[in-house]
């Protein structure tokens, strides 16, 4: 599944199993859980039609291309470089 974060100075998107392993395994490797104001799972069709900025390789990607699995990753977020 694919959640979206809304935190107060940032957005993450995130995979996980489910809401209930997201904010397990976030609060097991952040310390900020409370800081999190909103959890929206994002569809499979938001996924493909959100395109994110890969700064590595200087090219655009769709967040369903980033998704792979179920285990817990960040995989976007609105503060990275």
């Amino acid at each position: 599944m694919i959640f979206k974060l809304t935190l107060p100075d940032r957005k993450e998107f995130a995979q996980a199993k489910s809401q209930l392993h997201l904010l397990q395994e976030y609060s097991r490797e952040y310390d900020d859980l409370l800081e999190i104001k909103e959890v929206i799972e994002i569809s499979e069709d938001e996924a493909k039609a959100t395109i994110l900025r890969d700064n590595e390789n200087n090219s655009d990607i769709t967040l369903f291309d980033l998704v792979c699995g179920e285990d817990f990753v960040i995989v976007g977020s609105t503060d990275w470089d």
